[in-house]
């Protein structure tokens, strides 16, 4: 996510409507931290959103789906994988193409 993230959001830049939400399924690798100490404006703005499940004994992949979905804002949600980029204008291609 450390490489990720950034570049999402780039790939992503001049587009109003994007917002990245994330779900911290109880990691406990710093994820939260991080994001805290480089996100603030992001967060701010809504841009990115954060959000953290305390307690989980293991990951269920359809829940972290439906409570990101239930987080999230837009009208139209797309589900990015934390390893996974972005190409620049995917939002823009989105939108067209649905």
């Amino acid at each position: 996510m450390k490489q990720t993230l950034p570049a999402n959001i780039e790939a992503c830049k001049g587009y109003p409507n994007t917002e990245f939400v994330i779900l911290d399924y109880d990691s406990r690798d710093g994820l939260e931290q991080w994001i805290k100490d480089n996100f603030q404006e992001e967060i701010k703005s809504g841009l990115v959103r954060y959000a953290k499940l305390d307690g989980a004994t293991d990951f269920k992949m359809a829940h972290a789906k439906n409570m990101v979905h239930r987080l999230a804002t837009g009208d139209v949600l797309c589900n990015v994988d934390a390893d996974n980029f972005l190409a620049s204008g995917t939002p823009e291609y989105l939108i067209e193409n649905l």
